[in-house]
């Protein structure tokens, strides 16, 4: 019976983390559902012994793996970084920067967390906002440019 209990705590456990991961962002569940599989291992060693907790630990880790490998498969974590139709090198954000682009308007592409990604005379550029969060689509304007740095600003309506 303490082996299923085990087995329920580390499930449970790991549910919990892909909750966090999937649905609720917060921390909250997946700390709890960590927590239940630090419960398990210690659950495991007091009543079935030693040994029965390593191999608890193993297969919490295995689990754990398994889980994170699933997730890169389905590609969940790239809802979490900018995608690779979103990486502009240097080097072609270079050939495009000119200080004629000041006062320039354009669309934001990406959110601006404060970085991203923007449009301007149909080129797609690597840009910050000056700290603020700007959201996607909203229209911006370049403030400055220093060394291949484009700041920006919201521009209301």
């Amino acid at each position: 019976m303490e082996i299923f209990v085990t087995l329920i705590l580390i499930l449970i456990g790991l549910i919990l983390i892909t909750l966090e991961v999937l649905l609720l962002p917060g921390l909250i569940v997946g700390i709890f559902g960590g927590l239940l599989i630090v419960s398990a291992i210690v659950y495991a060693t007091v009543t079935l012994g030693f040994y029965a907790g390593i191999y608890t630990i193993i297969l919490s880790f295995l689990a754990s793996i398994s889980l994170f490998v699933l997730f890169k498969k389905l590609k969940v974590w790239d809802r979490f970084i900018l995608n690779d139709e979103h990486n502009v090198s240097k080097s072609k954000n270079e050939n495009l920067i000119t200080n004629d682009l000041v006062g320039k308007n354009g669309i934001a592409l990406t959110d601006l967390r404060p970085s991203g990604f923007i449009l301007v005379d149909n080129k797609k550029l690597d840009a910050q906002s000056s700290g603020e969060f700007i959201p996607k689509n909203s229209k911006v304007e370049i403030v400055s440019i220093e060394s291949f740095k484009i700041t920006v600003k919201k521009v209301e309506d």
